[in-house]
């Protein structure tokens, strides 16, 4: 299913992308493929340990992009992995993960967030 584009019209108006509520992770978190084509941002609190957060398939992601969060309140990692168990990279607390998908990989770029 090919992902509905991001409206830049009328021109003056702010592009805004879905969110998912704030979520305390209790174990591996799975994004599913249904929540790629409707959220493109995720905030999560590990919920008192490091925990992972694997993605769909990338052949099924193409030109997917997403914001995952780490919202913990104390030295908490993230592991953001494929859905084959990789690491693509680990937002640690008070830092986001800006993740993309080409359709053949997902590539990620980790920042404070201020």
């Amino acid at each position: 299913m090919p992902r509905e584009r991001i409206a830049t019209w009328p021109r003056g108006t702010a592009n805004r992308f879905s969110v998912k509520p704030n979520e305390t992770l209790t174990g591996t978190r799975v994004i599913t493929l249904a929540e790629i084509n409707r959220f493109q941002g995720f905030a999560f609190d590990p919920g008192g340990a490091a925990r992972n957060v694997d993605l769909p398939a990338a052949a099924n992601c193409a030109g997917a992009y997403l914001m995952i969060s780490n919202t913990a309140d104390a030295a908490e990692i993230i592991t953001v992995r494929t859905s084959a168990g990789a690491t693509i990279l680990t937002p640690t607390q008070a830092e986001a993960a800006l993740l993309w998908c080409d359709g053949t990989s997902w590539y990620g770029l980790v920042g404070a967030q201020s």
